[in-house]
């Protein structure tokens, strides 16, 4: 049975799956894993228990989220909420990755991040950011290689966990009243986007199985957002993208948190690191 057809219908609603099989629903006023800060502090209090290897993966992905939304606020031309957004990985999150990266060689990503950011603050046409994204992006899929598929499954899991986090927040009061946190979230989920739809021309059939799932689910939180500058017709629901990351999470069970013969990443190389406790691994 493909990942998807082994989603349980009756789950659409459901929120969060705990690692001991249960599950968690989602509460429109952030009664889930961990909600984020009113801030955007961090990834939520459920991220503390993330085993090591995948909280640096949502962590990077985390780092990237936020460049994503400061970039689709930049070509849209609100270069204020644009500069903040791009800024915030080094002070927010890079100490949480920087450990791992020095030992995987990358620490040149610090100096990456931090051009970006300076080109936004100087107001540099559209096309020089995305060049120095592109630099970014291919750092993070060096260190992305190192680990298995179901590792860098897991690690898109906790992050959609986080987008429900972040959006909770985003929309308390039932209105868009912390338009930062909603950014955040729908910069998040591009890059389940982006990551899950590399995954789907894996050679590995259950790993493109996965990611086909993925891609769906991330297409079911649509209904949560309207424009990236909060405007439209759309449900102010975190439920949707809580249900999303559960779903994700029963369809990443197909795969085997210990093999790494198929390349998820693109640049993807040997069998990864093994997983302790990660997320995503069959009970």
């Amino acid at each position: 049975m493909s990942a998807a057809g082994a989603i349980a219908p009756d789950l659409a609603a459901a929120g969060d799956l705990r690692n001991d099989g249960t599950y968690l629903l989602a509460q429109a006023e952030g009664e889930g894993e961990g909600e984020a800060s009113a801030g955007g502090e961090g990834e939520g209090e459920g991220a503390s228990s993330l085993d090591p290897d995948i909280a640096f993966l949502s962590g990077l992905s985390f780092i990237e989220g936020h460049i994503c939304a400061g970039l689709a606020l930049y070509e849209a031309g609100d270069l204020e909420a644009a500069r903040t957004h791009v800024g915030h990985p080094i002070e927010e999150k890079y100490d949480a990755v920087a450990e791992e990266l020095e030992e995987q060689g990358l620490s040149r990503l610090r100096g990456e991040i931090e051009a970006l950011a300076a080109a936004a603050e100087a107001r540099a046409d559209y096309a020089e950011l995305e060049a120095l994204f592109a630099k970014v992006r291919a750092t993070h899929e060096e260190a992305r290689a190192n680990y298995t598929p179901a590792q860098q499954v897991a690690g898109l899991v906790a992050l959609t966990r986080t987008a429900g986090d972040e959006y909770t927040v985003a929309v308390k009061g039932g209105e868009v009243s912390n338009l930062h946190e909603y950014q955040d979230s729908w910069g998040f989920l591009r890059v389940v986007e982006t990551e899950a739809g590399q995954m789907t021309d894996s050679d590995d059939p259950a790993v493109a199985d996965v990611a086909a799932a993925l891609l769906e689910q991330v297409a079911a939180t649509e209904a949560a957002y309207g424009d990236i500058q909060g405007e439209g017709d759309f449900e102010m629901d975190p439920s949707i993208i809580y249900g999303a990351a559960a779903r994700m999470e029963l369809a990443a069970l197909e795969l085997d948190a210990g093999e790494g013969e198929g390349e998820a990443s693109a640049g993807s190389e040997g069998e990864g690191k093994a997983s302790v406790g990660g997320e995503g691994e069959s009970q």
